[in-house]
């Protein structure tokens, strides 16, 4: 209310520096108790000789929680949120690769070509291509830069994935994918052995 007396007194010294005949400011209280009601908008009229009234429309003042904090608080939200999800999706990025565990394999390069389901008549071809690939070490990774792994060098090593899940560690399940390789690339063993003597690789 103070502010609406203010602004009639105001203008009421106002109207009387322009020699204005009539100033009517209505209900003044009344005018108060409305504009409580219309979000501090306050409207005053004043009646002079023109025909045409002139009006003046006060603006409301800003409502500082709503238009500025609310809006601060809810970016500032976003941004952390934003912020804990890259962090959390670098964790999830973050691999940290072992070295195989080597594990006790029984019995001679023989059985274990046999186990893994080689013709005794390819052992000489598998021996000369796994000895010239891997020199019988199943967790050689990386030779001559390639990546490959295991007696075989496959690469990547997940290729012999279907053959077990301990490809990384057993020689057998290497020798297995080994096998399949050889009959499904090159026919035989007898047909890898002959590739990789012309061209030192398989």
């Amino acid at each position: 209310m103070r502010k609406l007396s203010q602004l009639a007194l105001s203008l009421t010294l106002l109207a009387t520096q322009v020699n204005v005949p009539q100033v009517n400011f209505g209900n003044v209280a009344a005018a108060d108790q409305a504009s409580a009601q219309t979000a501090d908008v306050y409207e005053v009229k004043l009646n002079t000789t023109s025909a045409a009234p002139i009006t003046i429309v006060g603006q409301p003042q800003p409502n500082y929680d709503a238009q500025v904090l609310d809006p601060l608080h809810a970016a500032q939200a976003a941004e952390a949120a934003q912020a804990a999800a890259l962090a959390a999706a670098r964790r999830r990025r973050v691999v940290v690769h072992s070295a195989p565990v080597l594990v006790a394999v029984s019995g001679s390069h023989a059985d274990w070509m046999a186990s893994a389901g080689i013709a005794a008549s390819d052992f000489g071809c598998v021996d000369y291509i796994v000895d010239h690939e891997s020199g019988w070490v199943w967790t050689k990774y990386n030779y001559a830069g390639s990546g490959a792994y295991g007696l075989g060098q496959a690469l990547p090593a997940s290729k012999m994935a279907p053959f077990g899940g301990d490809y990384m560690t057993d020689p057998i399940t290497q020798l297995k994918w080994a096998n399949a390789y050889a009959v499904g690339r090159y026919g035989s063993w007898a047909g890898a052995y002959a590739h990789w003597l012309a061209h030192h690789s398989w």
